[in-house]
């Protein structure tokens, strides 16, 4: 097995040593993204709450400002300082990079947003990233941690900083490209950044970090479980067939969740009808994702 040279190796951390950031391997990516599921369940600690805030007022702004308005041309313009965020090490490998945010994937950023029935109605919900992850179609795990990434670079970097300073690594001035929600528009600022090879290096709490999930997938059968098999039982929604209800020997009746899943599950960008129809299931699934979707496992460290 090829050994990873990691950033704790690199600057000789214990490996025993807690650490508060993802140990990133740094002749590579680590196949991991920021979760914005996990970022609007852990607000109870500063960085995570400061990152949370920074990316409503981002998406607000693009949602008021751009979508809501049809005005793609400024919007693409106000995209356009999405780059491939490779200073994190995570995510897909360079070569695998083609879903990954770029400079041309401002257009199927605004295009997806235009798309989606509440976005266009500047309904608060898509000011959310999680809410956008799991309702837009074509915005999936990829582009949304690339797309935190650059929206907060200066609150990770403030974090690194942090980091660095608690380890005594050495730093460089280094000039970061952000989001300045104070202004509204796109700033850079110079902060104190660690550097491997000649490149910067961010640094990302490990706490709001995922492996791949497939959270519209997950949505649609906590519906199917929560919701759908509840209206069944209660004779609201006819059972489009037998296989979702198993009769036991004492005559008591057993939902079988899997087929209702089968059956009723819907695309990505169909799930706004489970919005609408189930009121407060949004909130109810966060707080389920919050049980169940804990952070990374970051034990065995995979290098991509």
């Amino acid at each position: 097995m090829k050994q990873v040279h990691t950033f704790k190796d690199h600057y000789r951390i214990n490996k025993r040593d807690f650490v508060e950031f993802v140990n990133i391997p740094l002749d590579g990516d680590l196949l991991a993204f920021i979760c914005p599921f996990l970022i609007a369940n852990n607000r109870e600690y500063e960085v995570v709450d400061e990152i949370y805030l920074q990316l409503v007022d981002f998406f607000t702004n693009l949602n008021r400002k751009y979508i809501v308005p049809k005005d793609k041309t400024n919007g693409l313009k106000f995209l356009s300082d999405l780059h491939e965020p490779n200073e994190y090490h995570l995510g897909y490998s360079d070569s695998n990079k083609g879903k990954a945010i770029a400079h041309e994937k401002a257009e199927l950023i605004y295009d997806s947003l235009s798309k989606n029935i509440f976005a266009q109605q500047g309904i608060s919900i898509t000011n959310e990233a999680h809410n956008i992850l799991l309702l837009v179609e074509g915005i999936g795990q990829d582009i949304m941690s690339d797309t935190i990434s650059n929206v907060c670079r200066n609150i990770f970097a403030e974090f690194t900083e942090k980091q660095c300073a608690k380890h005594k690594i050495q730093t460089f001035k280094t000039k970061v490209r952000f989001y300045n929600s104070t202004l509204g528009k796109w700033d850079t600022k110079e902060y104190n950044l660690p550097q491997y090879k000649g490149e910067k290096i961010i640094l990302v709490p490990k706490i709001i970090v995922s492996g791949g999930r497939a959270y519209s997938t997950r949505y649609n059968y906590f519906i199917a479980s929560n919701y759908i098999s509840k209206d069944i039982m209660d004779l609201k929604v006819v059972a489009k067939n037998d296989k979702m209800i198993s009769t036991l020997k004492d005559g008591t009746k057993k939902l079988i969740i899997k087929e209702i899943y089968k059956a009723y599950g819907k695309p990505k960008n169909d799930l706004v009808d489970f919005v609408l129809e189930y009121q407060g299931s949004l909130q109810d699934f966060l707080d389920y994702s919050k049980a169940h979707y804990p952070a990374l496992d970051l034990d065995n460290i995979i290098e991509n």
